[in-house]
């Protein structure tokens, strides 16, 4: 899903966030566009253009309770028959989407992250561990 996609299902959702006093909006993204991936120009843009949409909301509608994240996950998301190279982050595994990625939406979600917006989260095994975050 592209950039523009994110801003209109956005808008869309704005008046009924705006509304409930305690919205949340949680984007996906991805370590590609932070890291530059080569070969993947199109790909990274279009997630930077992401995390770019999601502070700039998360500014924009922070005055109506409404927070505005992102996750920026590595999953294992493909079947044992794909060719995948292992994993290189510190933990040495991809993450569970259940397990490793769910809980980190779900705080996102919960009352527990109400001070938390435009940031970027990244449960990907310290595949991206610097200070620039």
């Amino acid at each position: 899903m592209g950039p523009t996609a994110y801003l209109h299902f956005m808008q869309a959702a704005y008046p009924h966030l705006k509304a409930s006093g305690t919205g949340r909006v949680i984007n996906f993204g991805s370590m590609a566009g932070i890291i530059g991936l080569a070969g993947m120009g199109p790909y990274n843009m279009a997630k930077e253009a992401v995390r770019a949409l999601t502070r700039t909301a998360a500014r924009e509608w922070a005055g109506d309770k409404i927070t505005v994240n992102n996750v920026l996950p590595v999953a294992e998301t493909w079947g044992p028959e794909a060719n995948v190279p292992p994993a290189t982050n510190p933990l040495g595994r991809y993450g569970s989407p259940e397990e490793d990625i769910a809980p980190v939406v779900l705080f996102l979600a919960s009352k527990d992250a109400q001070f938390m917006t435009g940031y970027s989260l990244t449960p990907d095994g310290g595949s991206i561990i610097d200070s620039a975050r």
